[in-house]
């Protein structure tokens, strides 16, 4: 499915990276991808990206604390709505 320019296979690839960072990408859509990167910095270095900032987002929301009795002061108002 690639156009004359490229937009279409990277398209379907940064879709796919997606896909795999989540860990939801089957093998050979992976393979798919590891291959567009070997020749495609834009995509590679998207990839790049969003594996810093996924990082990044896991290292704050592990350092945050959580007050005491919120997952308590959750259920009890998801309960008062059913």
């Amino acid at each position: 499915m690639e156009s004359d320019n490229g937009l279409t296979t990277c398209n379907e690839c940064l879709e796919i990276l997606e896909l795999m960072l989540d860990n939801e990408a089957s093998k050979e859509q992976e393979s798919y991808v590891n291959e567009h990167i070997e020749s495609c910095i834009h995509c590679f270095e998207h990839m790049q990206v969003e594996k810093e900032i996924r990082e990044l987002i896991k290292t704050k929301i592990a350092q945050l604390p959580v007050p005491d009795g919120l997952a308590s002061e959750i259920r009890s108002k998801i309960q008062m709505n059913y």
